[in-house]
Protein backbone atom coordinates (compact mmCIF):
# COMPACT_ATOMS: atom_id res chain seq x y z
CA UNK A 1 0.00 0.00 0.00
CA UNK A 2 1.09 3.31 -0.89
CA UNK A 3 2.73 5.18 2.02
CA UNK A 4 1.55 8.95 0.31
CA UNK A 5 -0.61 10.22 -2.21
CA UNK A 6 0.17 12.28 -5.12
CA UNK A 7 -1.26 15.27 -3.44
CA UNK A 8 1.03 15.53 -0.63
CA UNK A 9 4.29 14.93 -2.56
CA UNK A 10 7.38 17.43 -1.11
CA UNK A 11 9.67 18.60 -3.85
CA UNK A 12 12.84 16.69 -3.52
CA UNK A 13 16.00 17.23 -1.78
CA UNK A 14 19.11 16.89 -2.98
CA UNK A 15 21.31 14.79 0.45
CA UNK A 16 24.07 16.39 1.24
CA UNK A 17 26.21 13.79 2.51
CA UNK A 18 28.30 12.38 0.46
CA UNK A 19 27.57 8.31 2.02
CA UNK A 20 24.21 8.37 1.33
CA UNK A 21 25.07 7.89 -2.36
CA UNK A 22 25.09 4.01 -3.39
CA UNK A 23 28.03 3.32 -5.47
CA UNK A 24 30.10 0.65 -7.84
CA UNK A 25 33.83 0.38 -7.27
CA UNK A 26 35.81 -1.13 -9.85
CA UNK A 27 39.31 -1.50 -11.09
CA UNK A 28 42.85 -4.03 -11.70
CA UNK A 29 43.38 -5.92 -8.76
CA UNK A 30 45.53 -4.72 -6.06
CA UNK A 31 44.51 -0.70 -6.67
CA UNK A 32 43.12 0.36 -3.57
CA UNK A 33 38.98 -0.58 -4.56
CA UNK A 34 38.16 -2.51 -0.92
CA UNK A 35 40.51 0.19 0.97
CA UNK A 36 38.66 3.40 -0.90
CA UNK A 37 35.73 2.17 0.41
CA UNK A 38 36.29 0.98 4.14
CA UNK A 39 38.21 4.69 4.14
CA UNK A 40 34.32 6.22 3.04
CA UNK A 41 32.58 4.38 5.73
CA UNK A 42 34.22 3.22 7.89
CA UNK A 43 32.68 1.09 10.86
CA UNK A 44 29.61 2.13 9.56
CA UNK A 45 29.90 0.16 6.91
CA UNK A 46 29.62 -3.69 6.61
CA UNK A 47 31.59 -5.60 4.17
CA UNK A 48 29.68 -8.82 2.93
CA UNK A 49 33.08 -10.53 2.09
CA UNK A 50 33.23 -12.85 -0.41
CA UNK A 51 36.67 -13.67 -0.10
CA UNK A 52 39.32 -14.03 2.48
CA UNK A 53 41.30 -11.10 2.16
CA UNK A 54 40.30 -8.26 3.86
CA UNK A 55 43.23 -9.25 7.10
CA UNK A 56 45.17 -5.84 6.48
CA UNK A 57 42.05 -3.78 6.84
CA UNK A 58 42.12 -2.83 10.87
CA UNK A 59 39.00 -1.81 12.48
CA UNK A 60 36.86 -3.07 9.58
CA UNK A 61 33.69 -4.91 10.28
CA UNK A 62 33.33 -7.88 7.76
CA UNK A 63 31.12 -11.02 8.07
CA UNK A 64 32.19 -14.01 5.05
CA UNK A 65 29.46 -15.47 3.27
CA UNK A 66 30.55 -18.90 1.18
CA UNK A 67 27.16 -19.46 -0.54
CA UNK A 68 24.00 -17.53 -1.34
CA UNK A 69 22.26 -19.02 1.72
CA UNK A 70 24.78 -17.34 3.52
CA UNK A 71 23.92 -13.59 1.84
CA UNK A 72 20.13 -13.95 2.00
CA UNK A 73 20.74 -15.08 5.71
CA UNK A 74 22.61 -11.45 6.59
CA UNK A 75 19.95 -10.07 4.28
CA UNK A 76 17.43 -11.44 7.00
CA UNK A 77 19.38 -9.97 9.59
CA UNK A 78 19.47 -6.87 7.85
CA UNK A 79 15.94 -6.86 8.52
CA UNK A 80 16.67 -6.05 12.72
CA UNK A 81 16.24 -2.88 14.23
CA UNK A 82 19.33 -3.57 15.93
CA UNK A 83 21.31 -3.61 12.47
CA UNK A 84 20.67 0.15 11.80
CA UNK A 85 22.34 0.93 15.05
CA UNK A 86 25.78 -0.70 13.88
CA UNK A 87 25.50 -0.02 9.65
CA UNK A 88 24.52 2.42 7.45
CA UNK A 89 26.62 1.11 4.35
CA UNK A 90 26.59 -2.68 3.10
CA UNK A 91 29.74 -3.41 0.69
CA UNK A 92 29.68 -6.56 -1.49
CA UNK A 93 33.05 -7.32 -1.92
CA UNK A 94 33.09 -8.77 -4.74
CA UNK A 95 29.77 -8.89 -6.73
CA UNK A 96 31.22 -11.07 -9.40
CA UNK A 97 31.57 -13.87 -6.38
CA UNK A 98 28.25 -13.28 -5.07
CA UNK A 99 26.87 -14.28 -8.39
CA UNK A 100 29.08 -16.76 -8.84
CA UNK A 101 27.72 -18.14 -5.78
CA UNK A 102 23.90 -17.88 -7.06
CA UNK A 103 25.18 -19.63 -10.25
CA UNK A 104 25.58 -22.40 -7.68
CA UNK A 105 22.19 -21.32 -6.15
CA UNK A 106 19.70 -21.78 -8.99
CA UNK A 107 21.86 -24.99 -10.79
CA UNK A 108 21.72 -27.20 -7.60
CA UNK A 109 17.94 -25.53 -7.56
CA UNK A 110 16.92 -27.55 -10.59
CA UNK A 111 19.76 -30.23 -10.38
CA UNK A 112 22.45 -29.13 -13.01
CA UNK A 113 26.24 -28.84 -12.45
CA UNK A 114 25.83 -25.53 -14.22
CA UNK A 115 22.68 -23.13 -15.15
CA UNK A 116 21.70 -23.63 -18.88
CA UNK A 117 22.85 -27.58 -18.78
CA UNK A 118 19.10 -28.78 -19.22
CA UNK A 119 17.19 -28.45 -21.95
CA UNK A 120 13.61 -29.15 -20.36
CA UNK A 121 13.57 -26.31 -18.69
CA UNK A 122 13.20 -23.96 -21.23
CA UNK A 123 14.87 -21.26 -19.82
CA UNK A 124 13.41 -21.39 -16.21
CA UNK A 125 16.51 -21.92 -14.46
CA UNK A 126 17.98 -18.35 -16.35
CA UNK A 127 14.71 -16.75 -15.39
CA UNK A 128 15.43 -17.45 -11.64
CA UNK A 129 19.18 -16.87 -12.08
CA UNK A 130 18.19 -13.44 -13.89
CA UNK A 131 15.03 -12.76 -10.90
CA UNK A 132 16.80 -13.58 -7.77
CA UNK A 133 20.00 -11.55 -8.94
CA UNK A 134 18.02 -8.07 -9.50
CA UNK A 135 15.91 -9.26 -6.16
CA UNK A 136 18.81 -10.07 -4.10
CA UNK A 137 20.51 -7.14 -4.55
CA UNK A 138 17.47 -5.03 -3.66
CA UNK A 139 17.59 -6.08 -0.80
CA UNK A 140 20.12 -4.21 0.47
CA UNK A 141 18.38 -0.72 -0.18
CA UNK A 142 14.82 -2.31 0.78
CA UNK A 143 16.14 -2.93 4.18
CA UNK A 144 16.63 0.41 4.57
CA UNK A 145 20.99 0.63 3.76
CA UNK A 146 22.90 2.57 1.07
CA UNK A 147 24.67 -0.64 -0.91
CA UNK A 148 28.24 -0.41 -2.52
CA UNK A 149 29.59 -2.75 -5.16
CA UNK A 150 33.24 -3.67 -6.13
CA UNK A 151 34.26 -5.61 -8.67
CA UNK A 152 37.60 -6.51 -10.56
CA UNK A 153 38.34 -4.93 -13.75
CA UNK A 154 39.33 -6.58 -16.86
CA UNK A 155 40.83 -5.22 -19.89
CA UNK A 156 41.40 -6.05 -23.47
CA UNK A 157 42.99 -4.20 -26.68
CA UNK A 158 39.86 -2.91 -28.99
CA UNK A 159 39.40 -1.47 -32.38
CA UNK A 160 36.43 0.75 -33.56
CA UNK A 161 36.60 2.70 -36.55
CA UNK A 162 37.68 5.99 -36.96
CA UNK A 163 34.78 7.30 -39.28
CA UNK A 164 31.61 8.93 -36.76
CA UNK A 165 34.03 9.05 -33.81
CA UNK A 166 34.47 12.46 -32.64
CA UNK A 167 36.74 14.63 -31.03
CA UNK A 168 35.08 15.09 -27.74
CA UNK A 169 34.77 11.00 -27.76
CA UNK A 170 38.34 11.00 -27.32
CA UNK A 171 38.55 13.02 -24.77
CA UNK A 172 40.59 11.45 -21.98
CA UNK A 173 41.19 8.76 -23.65
CA UNK A 174 44.80 7.11 -24.60
CA UNK A 175 44.27 5.77 -28.45
CA UNK A 176 45.92 4.99 -31.82
CA UNK A 177 44.90 5.32 -35.06
CA UNK A 178 46.15 3.06 -37.40
CA UNK A 179 45.12 1.73 -40.93
CA UNK A 180 44.29 -1.80 -41.39
CA UNK A 181 43.33 -3.86 -44.42
CA UNK A 182 40.68 -6.25 -44.79
CA UNK A 183 42.38 -9.77 -45.79
CA UNK A 184 39.83 -11.36 -47.90
CA UNK A 185 38.93 -7.36 -50.13
CA UNK A 186 41.61 -5.68 -49.16
CA UNK A 187 40.04 -2.58 -48.50
CA UNK A 188 41.36 -0.55 -46.09
CA UNK A 189 40.09 1.64 -43.08
CA UNK A 190 41.29 3.82 -40.37
CA UNK A 191 40.59 2.50 -36.78
CA UNK A 192 41.09 3.71 -32.97
CA UNK A 193 43.08 1.16 -30.98
CA UNK A 194 42.82 1.11 -27.67
CA UNK A 195 42.71 -0.55 -24.11
CA UNK A 196 39.17 -1.18 -22.47
CA UNK A 197 38.45 -1.70 -19.06
CA UNK A 198 35.41 -3.04 -17.76
CA UNK A 199 34.21 -4.55 -14.89
CA UNK A 200 34.30 -8.19 -14.58
CA UNK A 201 31.09 -8.90 -15.05
CA UNK A 202 28.55 -9.87 -17.80
CA UNK A 203 25.92 -7.43 -18.64
CA UNK A 204 22.74 -9.48 -17.22
CA UNK A 205 25.10 -9.24 -14.25
CA UNK A 206 26.16 -5.56 -14.62
CA UNK A 207 22.82 -4.22 -15.30
CA UNK A 208 21.05 -4.65 -12.35
CA UNK A 209 23.58 -2.52 -10.41
CA UNK A 210 23.87 -0.15 -12.80
CA UNK A 211 20.44 1.01 -12.77
CA UNK A 212 20.52 0.62 -8.78
CA UNK A 213 23.80 2.87 -8.01
CA UNK A 214 24.45 6.46 -7.73
CA UNK A 215 28.02 6.79 -8.57
CA UNK A 216 30.51 4.41 -10.97
CA UNK A 217 33.99 4.71 -9.91
CA UNK A 218 36.61 3.38 -11.59
CA UNK A 219 39.52 2.87 -10.47
CA UNK A 220 42.74 2.95 -11.80
CA UNK A 221 46.83 4.51 -12.49
CA UNK A 222 47.97 7.38 -14.67
CA UNK A 223 50.89 9.39 -15.14
CA UNK A 224 51.64 12.78 -13.59
CA UNK A 225 52.82 15.10 -15.94
CA UNK A 226 54.11 17.42 -13.11
CA UNK A 227 56.05 14.81 -11.48
CA UNK A 228 56.20 12.33 -14.07
CA UNK A 229 55.33 9.73 -11.71
CA UNK A 230 52.54 6.81 -11.98
CA UNK A 231 49.36 8.52 -9.50
CA UNK A 232 46.73 6.19 -8.23
CA UNK A 233 43.15 7.91 -9.33
CA UNK A 234 39.23 7.61 -9.62
CA UNK A 235 37.81 8.15 -12.68
CA UNK A 236 34.18 9.98 -12.72
CA UNK A 237 32.84 10.31 -16.30
CA UNK A 238 33.26 8.32 -19.30
CA UNK A 239 35.44 7.79 -22.10
CA UNK A 240 36.12 5.43 -24.81
CA UNK A 241 38.56 3.39 -22.45
CA UNK A 242 36.42 2.77 -19.38
CA UNK A 243 32.71 3.14 -17.87
CA UNK A 244 32.04 5.36 -15.11
CA UNK A 245 29.58 8.21 -14.04
CA UNK A 246 27.83 10.10 -11.53
CA UNK A 247 24.81 11.28 -10.29
CA UNK A 248 26.28 14.91 -10.23
CA UNK A 249 26.45 16.87 -13.26
CA UNK A 250 29.50 19.55 -11.82
CA UNK A 251 31.28 16.99 -10.43
CA UNK A 252 35.35 16.29 -11.54
CA UNK A 253 35.70 13.68 -14.00
CA UNK A 254 39.36 12.47 -12.14
CA UNK A 255 40.53 12.76 -8.88
CA UNK A 256 43.19 11.18 -6.56
CA UNK A 257 42.16 8.17 -5.18
CA UNK A 258 41.44 9.04 -1.47
CA UNK A 259 38.08 8.91 0.54
CA UNK A 260 39.18 12.45 1.52
CA UNK A 261 39.09 13.44 -2.20
CA UNK A 262 36.38 11.31 -3.42
CA UNK A 263 34.10 13.20 -0.52
CA UNK A 264 35.20 16.57 -1.63
CA UNK A 265 34.26 15.91 -5.19
CA UNK A 266 31.11 15.31 -4.13
CA UNK A 267 30.48 18.35 -1.75
CA UNK A 268 31.71 20.72 -4.47
CA UNK A 269 29.08 19.22 -6.95
CA UNK A 270 26.49 19.81 -4.06
CA UNK A 271 27.53 22.65 -3.03
CA UNK A 272 27.01 23.79 -7.24
CA UNK A 273 23.20 23.17 -6.03
CA UNK A 274 21.06 26.19 -4.60
CA UNK A 275 20.89 25.51 -1.12
CA UNK A 276 17.73 25.66 -0.76
CA UNK A 277 17.15 22.06 -2.64
CA UNK A 278 19.31 20.40 -1.15
CA UNK A 279 19.20 18.52 2.91
CA UNK A 280 21.72 17.46 5.71
CA UNK A 281 18.70 15.40 6.68
CA UNK A 282 19.95 11.63 5.85
CA UNK A 283 18.10 9.46 3.12
CA UNK A 284 19.11 6.44 5.15
CA UNK A 285 17.71 3.99 7.01
CA UNK A 286 14.02 4.77 5.26
CA UNK A 287 11.35 2.72 7.51
CA UNK A 288 11.10 -0.79 5.98
CA UNK A 289 8.65 -2.98 7.14
CA UNK A 290 9.72 -5.46 9.72
CA UNK A 291 9.70 -9.17 9.49
CA UNK A 292 7.89 -10.50 12.31
CA UNK A 293 9.37 -14.27 12.29
CA UNK A 294 7.15 -15.66 14.79
CA UNK A 295 4.00 -14.79 12.33
CA UNK A 296 5.46 -15.99 9.13
CA UNK A 297 6.56 -19.08 10.90
CA UNK A 298 3.04 -19.61 12.13
CA UNK A 299 1.66 -19.28 8.40
CA UNK A 300 4.12 -21.62 7.29
CA UNK A 301 3.33 -23.91 9.56
CA UNK A 302 -0.75 -23.47 8.85
CA UNK A 303 -0.18 -23.85 5.07
CA UNK A 304 2.54 -27.13 6.00
CA UNK A 305 -0.99 -28.97 7.73
CA UNK A 306 -3.04 -28.30 4.46
CA UNK A 307 -0.26 -29.37 2.14
CA UNK A 308 -0.25 -32.64 4.95
CA UNK A 309 -4.09 -32.92 4.77
CA UNK A 310 -3.47 -33.20 0.66
CA UNK A 311 -1.06 -35.58 1.13
CA UNK A 312 0.99 -33.23 -0.78
CA UNK A 313 4.59 -32.66 1.63
CA UNK A 314 7.23 -33.83 -0.64
CA UNK A 315 6.51 -29.57 -2.18
CA UNK A 316 7.14 -28.91 1.20
CA UNK A 317 10.29 -30.65 1.43
CA UNK A 318 11.84 -29.39 -2.38
CA UNK A 319 10.58 -26.12 -1.23
CA UNK A 320 12.95 -26.28 1.88
CA UNK A 321 15.73 -27.98 -0.24
CA UNK A 322 15.54 -25.14 -2.36
CA UNK A 323 15.78 -22.06 -0.24
CA UNK A 324 17.50 -23.33 3.13
CA UNK A 325 19.57 -26.23 1.52
CA UNK A 326 19.46 -29.79 0.76
CA UNK A 327 18.60 -31.35 4.23
CA UNK A 328 17.64 -28.52 5.68
CA UNK A 329 14.25 -27.98 6.99
CA UNK A 330 12.19 -24.83 7.12
CA UNK A 331 10.50 -25.39 10.57
CA UNK A 332 14.03 -25.29 11.86
CA UNK A 333 14.72 -22.39 10.97
CA UNK A 334 16.12 -19.31 12.80
CA UNK A 335 15.27 -15.81 13.53
CA UNK A 336 18.15 -14.80 11.28
CA UNK A 337 16.87 -16.78 8.82
CA UNK A 338 13.84 -14.11 8.16
CA UNK A 339 14.44 -13.23 5.03
CA UNK A 340 14.73 -16.74 3.68
CA UNK A 341 11.49 -18.09 5.63
CA UNK A 342 9.53 -15.10 3.86
CA UNK A 343 10.68 -16.48 0.63
CA UNK A 344 10.27 -20.02 1.30
CA UNK A 345 6.58 -18.75 2.37
CA UNK A 346 6.21 -17.44 -0.79
CA UNK A 347 6.77 -20.67 -2.78
CA UNK A 348 4.42 -22.13 -0.52
CA UNK A 349 1.30 -19.88 -1.14
CA UNK A 350 2.38 -19.87 -4.80
CA UNK A 351 2.39 -24.00 -5.43
CA UNK A 352 -0.65 -23.94 -3.14
CA UNK A 353 -2.34 -21.97 -5.16
CA UNK A 354 -2.06 -24.17 -8.08
CA UNK A 355 -2.93 -27.13 -6.11
CA UNK A 356 -5.90 -25.63 -4.57
CA UNK A 357 -4.34 -26.08 -0.86
CA UNK A 358 -6.30 -23.36 1.31
CA UNK A 359 -5.47 -22.73 5.47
Amino acid sequence: MLDTSIFNIAPNKVPTRPEDYSTFIYGPPKIGKTTLAYDMFKQRGLFIATEDRHKALPGAMIIRVKSWVDYLTVMGQLRQPQAKELYDTIIVDTAENLYGMLEKYVAAKWKEKTVGERDDLWGKDWTDLRVMWKDGLMMISDAGFVPVFISHATQNTVQIPASGVLDSDLAGSTVEKKTIKDKKSGTESEVYEFLKYQPDLKDKVMGPINKMVDNILFVNTTLNTATNEEQRVIYLRDTLQWQAGSTFEGIDPIIPLSAEAYRSAVQRAIAKIDKDQTTDVSTRHKETEEIVFADVMKEVTEYAKGFHAAKQMEEITQISNDVFGLGNKITQATEDQAELLVSALEKIKDKASKLGITI
